[in-house]
């Protein structure tokens, strides 16, 4: 059945024109409301009595309430049933988030109410309250300049969705432009020149009365026989949201929370009827708090044949994971201390749980970086590791006059490694090997080489040294040369590349291939400021700047971002902490 209106009282007037203290009605279906008020006045009560309102008159089909928090006082809300979110402003990125979570409600209500107003639809998406409890705060913030426009919308076109706007301020310094779209206004201990300028018409004085103020008429009440202007301030005194006391007309806290639980089947410490929650983040995302606050994609998606999960999006909660039987390749970019180690250890603890015999591959390039990663995973593991200088040998057979011999030089990581893939993976060019051991170019030909591979395990290759993203032929050679010969047989043969802590790229050749083969990438930095440094010649570099900071806020610590190439998907993530097993 559907609404056409959603009545809640909130106090008593007293209109002294018809000689009536009439309930103090709002139809949230009617009218966005804003309530202004000096400190301590009594605004964030009267909210309070409106949530309070909402879970005695609705269920979790008909109703939602979003709060966004600038006064820090409706914590206690954020657990209820129908509250979806609870936001403070202790992380930038929920105050953006909210918005967003706001825009796509707006634009799934339009779709489905295809056309009509909400009030008049036979079949209605569920209702949403959007209660900012000090709007001035939010207005004050020039990093959330960008959303003002956005809410200005909300206020001026929600109501007819669905939507309504709930706000509090302190003042009207800044908050003309949005008057407009408050149909219902409401006034504790204001100044008179404040009250004409929040009702366009004079108003009384009130004393230091909580609760107490000046409110206009937006709900006829019944049984009124005179006439008076709807629009002028009346004198109003708020409902509190609980009795002080047991056995009176109100619940006191305690036995309305009771009626909370019954209502919505409260059991084992969550509610069994609820909407759908957005959350917030812990100070760090351990294991458990993943599983704990993690949500399920509604429609099932494609079986995953080798998950790794190692985040949660920022939005919607759902865990961000990476199927590598799909992508074998994945870059990891990020300033230093802001957790690329971290990720690398996800995923390599999660590869190894479900693969066990897994080869581990590790290129270093003398900085020790992957060296304590290695000494953890030497004896869990087949693993390799190169890093600093060692000699090393190959063989020259015999040709003409030359009998067969060996040379032997010091090789660098990157060299050793070069050498090792053409030991066990694939022929390398014998002009490569000869050049990485001086060898003359009429001698080349006489290196030894491999006739056949045996098969290899699952493989992953780390791949942290600056050396590969150096424009120098050898250097090079493994993103241009190497990289999509092996990418190109990885499904089949069983090989993933993590390049841990991917360099810049100067070389467009290099720049273009390295990209071309990416299929996952991470990144942990400010997107906007990364893109509009060095993102030319990364994978994101068709980004828009300017539209990455109004989308996105800095990134706190454990935050980052995940980037599906190939479904183009650009999620705000936060990542897990590594924990030893």
């Amino acid at each position: 059945m559907s609404m056409n209106k959603m009545l809640c009282t909130l106090g008593r007037f007293d209109i002294p024109i018809i000689q009536m203290q009439p309930p103090f009605e709002v139809d949230l279906l009617d009218s966005n409301l804003i309530l202004f008020g000096s400190s301590m006045s009594g605004k964030t009560t009267l909210v309070k009595t409106l949530v309070n309102i909402l879970h005695k008159q609705y269920n979790d089909r008909q109703e939602q309430v979003f709060i966004l928090d600038f006064g820090g006082a409706l914590s206690v809300y954020q657990e209820f049933p129908l509250v979806s979110a609870y936001f403070d402003n202790a992380n930038e990125e929920y105050v953006k988030r909210v918005f967003k979570i706001m825009d796509n409600i707006w634009k799934d209500n339009v779709k489905e109410l295809k056309g009509k107003n909400y009030r008049d639809a036979e079949k209605q998406p569920i209702h949403t309250t959007f209660i900012i409890d000090n709007l001035n705060a939010f207005m004050d913030e020039p990093r959330y300049s960008s959303y003002q426009e956005k809410l200005a919308k909300l206020c001026r076109d929600g109501l007819s969705k669905g939507i309504t706007i709930v706000v509090t301020a302190t003042e009207t310094k800044g908050l003309n432009s949005y008057l407009g779209s408050f149909k219902q206004k409401i006034a504790f201990e204001m100044p008179p020149d404040k009250y004409a300028e929040i009702f366009t018409g004079k108003a009384g004085q009130i004393g230091n009365n909580p609760g107490h103020g000046f409110a206009n008429v937006t709900v006829r009440p019944d049984g009124v026989t005179g006439t008076f202007r709807m629009n002028l301030p009346y004198e109003v005194q708020c409902t509190l949201p609980y009795s002080v006391k047991e056995g009176g007309r109100a619940d006191t806290e305690k036995s309305f929370v009771k009626k909370i639980m019954q209502k919505f089947n409260y059991q084992d410490g969550s509610f069994g009827r609820c909407v759908k929650k957005y959350q917030m983040f812990p100070e760090e995302l351990t294991f458990a708090a993943f599983e704990k606050i993690k949500q399920q994609p509604p429609n099932s998606e494609k079986e995953l044949k080798f998950p790794v999960s190692v985040a949660l999006d920022y939005v919607d909660f759902f865990p961000v994971t990476v199927d590598l039987e799909q992508s074998h390749v994945l870059s990891i970019y990020g300033k230093k201390e802001f957790g690329k180690t971290n990720l690398l250890q996800l995923l390599l603890a999660g590869i190894v749980r479900q693969k066990p015999d897994a080869r581990i591959v590790f290129l270093d390039d003398g900085r020790n970086q992957l060296q304590d990663i290695y000494h953890k995973y030497q004896h869990k593991t087949d693993s390799v590791y190169f890093n600093g200088f060692n000699q090393e040998t190959i063989k020259l057979a015999a040709a003409g006059p030359k009998p067969e011999e060996t040379k032997s030089k010091k090789l660098s990581p990157l060299q050793r490694f070069y050498l090792y893939l053409n030991d066990s993976y694939l022929d390398l060019p014998k002009g490569l090997i000869g050049g990485m051991f001086n060898i003359p170019e009429m001698d080349v030909r006489r290196i030894v080489g491999k006739n056949e591979y045996e098969d290899t395990p699952f493989t992953v290759f780390v791949i942290q040294s600056k050396l590969v993203y150096l424009n120098t032929n050898e250097n090079k050679h493994f993103i241009e040369k190497l990289l999509p010969r092996l990418s190109a047989v990885a499904e089949d043969k069983g090989y993933v590349f993590i390049f841990s802590d991917v360099q810049k790229i100067s070389e467009m050749e290099t720049n273009t291939v390295f990209n071309s083969v990416a299929g996952t990438v991470f990144l942990l930095d400010n997107i906007a400021e990364f893109a509009g440094e060095r993102g030319q010649k990364t994978v994101f570099g068709n980004m828009d700047v300017k539209a990455l900071k109004e989308d996105y806020a800095p990134c706190e610590k454990g935050d980052g971002y995940y980037y599906d190439i190939e479904a183009d998907n650009l999620l705000k993530v936060k990542f897990m902490k590594y924990e030893e097993d």
